[in-house]
C-alpha cells in the first residue's frame, strides 16, 4: 500500500504523528543529546586537565591566580593532602607551603584557612611553629581554622598557645581550642579541659566533657549524663531533633571509653528506648563494649 491510497483520516492521523515526532525530536531528544554530549565533553576536559596537575601545580595557582583561583587552589590543595600517600615529603613542598601561607597575610580568608588545614592534614610537625606564631591578633575567621590544624597536627608545642585561647571571648575560638587540646591530650591539656566544664557556653561544656572521656577521664561524667536525656538537649531551642541524635551519638561513643557502670546502665536504657535508631545502635554497641571489658 502506498501513501497515496491512504484514506483522508489515515493520512491526517500520521501526519499528525509526524509533526509530533518532529517536536519530540526538536524539542526533547536533540536537547538531550545536546547536553549529554556537554556533560561528557566538560567531565573529558576536567579529567584530562586534572590527572598532570600536581601539588606544585596548585602552589603556584595560589601564588600568582586570581581571588576565586587562588583559594579554590588552596582548597584543592587541602583536599589532596587528606590523603597521607599523596603528601609530598621533599623540603621543597614545605619550603613553598610555608612561603606562601605566610605572605597570605592579606589574602582573601579561604586562601589562609585552606592552607592552614593543608599544612594540618600533612601531619607534618614543622608546620606547627607557623600556625602557633600566626594565633597572635589574627582574624577569627582563620583563627579556628589554625586552631583546628594544630589539632589534627596534635602538636605538643601548641599545648600552652592553645591554653590561652581558652580565654578569647569568643565562644567558637574556645570550643575549637578545647577540642584541639582533646586531640592533643596530656597532663596540661586535661588540667585545661576541666576548666572548661564550667564555661558560660554550653556547647563548650559538652566539647569538655566529650575530651575528657575520649581520654578516659571521667571529669566530665555527669555532663556526658545529661547530653544523654533529651529532655535536658530540649531545653536548647538551637538543638533540634537531627542535632540532639548527633550530639548523643558523640556523647555515647566518647563516654564508652570510661568502662563506668552508670553509663552503662544508660545505654542499656537508651539502646531500647530511643526514638532514633542510630542513636539506639550506638548505645547497643557501647554497651556490647563494656560488657566485653568487664
Amino acid at each position: 500500500m502506498t501513501q497515496d491510497t491512504l484514506t483522508p483520516e489515515i493520512k491526517n492521523t500520521e501526519e499528525k504523528k509526524s509533526v509530533f515526532g518532529v517536536i519530540v525530536h526538536s524539542f526533547f531528544v536533540v536537547p538531550f543529546l545536546i547536553a549529554i554530549f556537554s556533560v561528557l565533553l566538560y567531565a573529558s576536559v576536567r579529567i584530562l586537565t586534572m590527572e598532570n596537575r600536581t601539588v606544585y601545580d596548585y602552589l603556584q595557582d595560589v601564588k600568582v591566580g586570581g581571588i576565586t583561583k587562588r583559594w579554590q587552589s588552596a582548597f584543592e590543595l587541602s583536599k589532596i593532602l587528606a590523603n597521607s600517600k599523596l603528601v609530598p615529603t621533599e623540603n621543597r613542598f614545605e619550603t613553598e607551603l610555608i612561603d606562601i601561607f605566610e605572605k597570605s597575610v592579606d589574602d582573601d580568608p579561604r586562601v589562609r584557612q585552606y592552607l592552614a588545614l593543608a599544612m594540618g592534614r600533612t601531619g607534618n610537625q614543622n608546620y606547627a611553629s607557623s600556625l602557633i606564631k600566626n594565633l597572635t591578633n589574627e582574624k577569627d575567621e582563620n583563627l579556628t581554622a589554625f586552631i583546628y590544624s594544630l589539632g589534627i597536627l596534635k602538636s605538643i608545642q601548641a599545648v600552652d598557645p592553645l591554653i590561652m585561647q581558652l580565654k578569647s571571648d569568643n565562644p567558637r575560638v574556645r570550643l575549637v581550642s578545647t577540642m584541639a587540646l582533646g586531640s592533643i591530650a596530656g597532663d596540661k591539656a586535661i588540667r585545661s579541659l576541666k576548666e572548661m566544664l564550667s564555661d558560660p557556653e554550653p556547647n563548650v561544656q559538652w566539647e569538655a566533657a566529650v575530651a575528657l572521656a575520649k581520654n578516659q577521664n571521667g571529669a566530665g561524667k555527669e555532663l556526658i549524663l545529661k547530653l544523654l536525656d533529651r529532655n535536658y538537649l530540649s531545653q536548647f531551642s538551637n538543638v533540634d531533633p537531627e542535632e540532639q541524635t548527633h550530639v548523643m551519638i558523640t556523647a555515647i561513643q566518647s563516654a564508652a571509653q570510661l568502662r563506668d557502670d552508670q553509663l552503662a546502665t544508660r545505654f542499656e536504657e537508651i539502646s531500647k528506648s530511643d526514638k532514633n535508631m542510630k542513636v539506639r545502635d550506638a548505645a547497643f554497641r557501647a554497651l556490647e563494649s563494656y560488657r566485653k571489658s568487664s
